[in-house]
């Protein structure tokens, strides 16, 4: 019996190891990550997709546009070589870079800095926490707040009620 209990152990250590092993896998070439799901860096060769509640553990590296759906978390940064677009209520914990335009859902948290290529919208009661640097127009949605600077080129800014930034640059 002791022996028995063992070897069960072991199988199942092995099986927590393989079961996480795939959670923290890195993806190449990644285009879509299916509602729900998790993984762990994305690079993808051209746009990317995550579904509604989908996680990934690192950061996102698209070629082209990067979009998550609602409720999606990114623990890293997100690069995107075309437009950044997220669902209500996405959280990514790192910085925003996108060389088009940025557009967040309703209730998003981004805990870095935002660096775009074209116009910024904020959805309502977003927050980002660090610096927003636009080479267009700055759009906050109502009850949005940015706790760094923010800089736009054209020197445009439109505030929704309650909107709130930490200075103008």
């Amino acid at each position: 019996m002791r022996k028995l209990n063992q070897k069960l152990g072991m199988i199942l250590v092995v099986l927590l190891f393989l079961v996480g092993s795939v959670y923290s896998l890195d993806y190449t070439d990644t285009t879509t990550l299916a509602a729900g799901l998790t993984s762990g860096n994305i690079n993808s060769s051209a746009a990317f997709t995550a579904g509604a509640n989908s996680t990934v553990n690192g950061y996102v590296t698209a070629v082209a546009a990067v979009t998550l759906g609602a409720g999606s978390l990114v623990t890293g940064t997100v690069t995107a070589g075309a437009a950044f677009t997220s669902g209500d209520g996405c959280k990514v914990n790192g910085n925003v870079s996108a060389k088009a335009a940025f557009t967040s859902g309703a209730n998003s948290k981004i805990g870095g800095n935002v660096t775009v290529g074209a116009d910024f919208t904020s959805g309502a009661n977003s927050t980002i926490t660090g610096n927003v640097t636009v080479h267009g127009d700055i759009t906050l949605g109502a009850g949005s707040h940015i706790l760094g600077y923010v800089h736009s080129d054209s020197g445009v800014i439109t505030y929704g009620a309650g909107a709130t930034i930490g200075s103008i640059r």
